[in-house]
């Protein structure tokens, strides 16, 4: 579990727990403390959703962070900015380790919310570097 946000961490182990014999995808929907967190498995493909929720039980705004799968250099695919629209797959940027680059792509349709990472910075694994409004 990630040290510095439980929540974070709480995601993480989601996205690793291995998908029981026969079952080929599985949806995990969690709501509490004011946070509701989707987790969705397809086999070894997986995508997870945060969303803050008001106090009529409502979301507020679905927005999924995207975050750093390894630790390194992160470099922007061209300069992102809130308000850019985005689709599944675009490629948000790279993060350069031991000299391979790990792509970092979309993983919905939306829109860029914030930008947490600029260009040429150093990133920790699991560190959020784009949030994006959902479609």
């Amino acid at each position: 579990m990630s040290e510095n946000d439980p929540l974070l961490g709480l995601v993480d182990d989601l996205l690793a727990m291995p998908l029981p014999d026969g079952l080929s995808g599985a949806t995990i929907e969690v709501e509490a403390d004011g946070f509701a967190v989707s987790v969705t498995r397809h086999g070894s493909t997986a995508s997870a959703s945060m969303a803050p929720i008001g106090r009529d039980g409502e979301a507020v705004e679905k927005t999924q962070r995207v975050h750093a799968t390894t630790v390194g250099i992160f470099s922007s695919a061209r300069p992102w900015s809130a308000g850019d629209n985005v689709a599944r797959g675009d490629v948000l940027g790279g993060i350069q380790s031991l000299g391979q680059v790990a792509e970092i792509n979309a993983p919905a349709d939306g829109e860029i919310r914030e930008v947490l990472v600029a260009g040429g910075a150093p990133v920790e694994y699991g560190q959020p570097l784009f949030v994006i409004s959902l479609r």
